[in-house]
């Protein structure tokens, strides 16, 4: 399964990515285009060119910004003007309390996580992984 990795906002790149690459290649995970953006709108082209290409898009960092470049700020407004509900979302949770989303639309999934590896690993569950697999190939 290949899936787009982006960066937003975050400062721990390679060592996230690293955390992401491991936990993903437990189900056949492999990234496709690995990218970066700095700003919403940069995010917003993104995430549209990435849910075009790959069944899976993981988000990484964003979670510290303040105010509009917030990422649960830039996807309360994303999510509040589409047909996603409350069962399309999950909010994720780490024991340190960092938070991350996984948003699902008919095949199509958006992995949001800390710019934590620490965090990226516990958060990337056996439970996870399996739903993640089970909606991308189901």
């Amino acid at each position: 399964m290949k899936y787009n990795l982006i960066f937003y906002i975050a400062k721990k790149t390679s060592y996230c990515e690293r955390a992401v690459r491991k936990a993903l290649s437990g189900i056949g995970g492999e990234p496709y285009r690995v990218t970066a953006a700095v700003t919403p709108v940069a995010l917003g082209e993104e995430v549209g060119d990435s849910l075009r290409i790959c069944p899976l898009t993981v988000i990484i960092g964003g979670f510290e910004a303040d105010g509009d470049e917030n990422l649960q700020t830039v996807l309360s407004r994303v999510f509040s003007n589409s047909s996603l509900t409350l069962e399309n979302m999950r909010k994720l949770t780490a024991d340190s309390g960092q938070e991350g989303y996984i948003v699902r639309y008919k095949t199509q999934i958006l992995l949001a996580l800390p710019d934590s590896p620490g965090d990226i690993t516990q958060l990337c569950s056996k439970e996870l992984l399996a739903y993640i697999e089970d909606k991308v190939n189901g």
